[in-house]
């Protein structure tokens, strides 16, 4: 129930969202033929809208409560879509699936050719939109050349990452070097990347800002791990890095150890339910990723937004829903002692 509270506190930032998609259909309409364009679709309802656009609108709500002017904030609301759909096609191309986030009227089946065309869309679009606040006097000629270059220095070391598990990977990293190596780019940094543009346009927010981003990446490092849990077989079978399993091959009890090592000597196979065959690891990780999230959240209302720490705890809840991993709600602990970063105790407060 508190999640529909926090969704009817982020009503005016979900209107906010669809402005920008508004914006953005304007750019796909003024970029490619009309015989090339889907005719708009009837919206969907607000509470589906908002499930499959969180942190877009958790972005826009965060600028809000940072007291970032609307044209800003939609402006910001352009490029982290941009930025989304250039990731959504690199995705979709490493991946082998779609994920649609342009209405391209090509062949059903002509998934990577559309995947490869929202790439260069969007990466058109994002140039376009810091061109046109150039033009318009928004910013600086020297601010547009510093935000293409801090936007690509952002975005290539994620995808350096990502590279690195291409074909896959032998060896099991600790946990620690999977958060630090792995993890911090593509949960952590990946969310950050919402920040690039106002911590270089927004100066007399710096302290605020940073707070925000530092919340942030832990909430998206915390994410990653959850899908970790979900993504467990599968990237067993695929070679990729996975915490759950790092936890397990370092931390675990010898029984469960025992269970992956046969789990590994066939990766394809698959097996029962990761709650079934490694409780004791899935509860620990668990506590670990939600006081990490926790501690994201408490970031958050530092640099001033409105969400309060017991709702968060709530609507982490309902991310694990979102994020396919319901069957685990059970081992959601009641009291959280440890987080994934361990740097600091939960609840302390972070000077600005």
């Amino acid at each position: 129930m508190l999640a529909i509270t926090a969704y009817r506190k982020l009503f005016a930032s979900l209107q906010e969202h669809r402005a920008v998609e508004a914006r953005v259909r304007r750019l796909i309409e003024g970029t490619l033929d009309s015989r090339y364009i889907k005719p708009e679709a009837k919206p969907s309802g607000m509470l589906k809208y908002a499930q499959r656009h969180f942190f877009s609108t958790l972005f826009l709500a965060i600028y809000r409560a940072l007291d970032i002017p609307e044209e800003r904030r939609l402006f910001y609301g352009v490029v982290n879509h941009c930025l989304r759909g250039i990731v959504t096609g690199a995705d979709n191309l490493l991946d082998d699936e779609y994920k649609e986030m342009l209405p391209l009227a090509f062949p059903e089946k002509a998934i990577r050719f559309k995947s490869i065309m929202h790439i260069l869309l969007f990466e058109r679009f994002l140039h376009q939109s810091i061109e046109d606040l150039s033009l318009a006097g928004g910013i600086d000629r020297q601010a547009a050349v510093d935000l293409h270059r801090e936007i690509f220095a952002a975005i290539v070391p994620i995808g350096a990452q990502e590279a690195g598990e291409e074909g896959g990977v032998e060896k099991i990293l600790s946990p620690r070097e999977i958060l630090d190596s792995v993890h911090m780019f593509k949960g952590g940094n990946l969310l950050c990347l919402a920040f690039v543009a106002p911590r270089l346009l927004e100066r007399e927010q710096a302290g605020r800002i940073e707070l925000a981003r530092r919340g942030v990446f832990s909430i998206g490092l915390a994410l990653q791990v959850i899908d970790d849990l979900t993504d467990f077989y599968q990237d067993l079978a695929q070679g990729n890095h996975n915490y759950l399993v790092s936890s397990i091959r370092f931390n675990a009890p010898a029984e469960e150890q025992s269970r992956l090592d046969l789990v590994l000597a066939d990766r394809t196979a698959g097996g029962p339910s990761i709650e079934e065959s490694y409780p004791k690891t899935v509860r620990v990780v668990m506590e670990e990723a939600i006081g990490e999230a926790l501690k994201g959240f408490g970031l958050l209302h530092q640099a001033g937004f409105w969400l309060e720490p017991d709702m968060g705890r709530t609507l982490i809840r309902h991310l694990f829903r979102l994020r396919g991993v319901k069957s685990l709600l059970p081992f959601f602990p009641k009291h959280v002692t440890r987080s994934l970063s361990g740097d600091r105790p939960l609840g302390e407060k972070v000077a600005l």
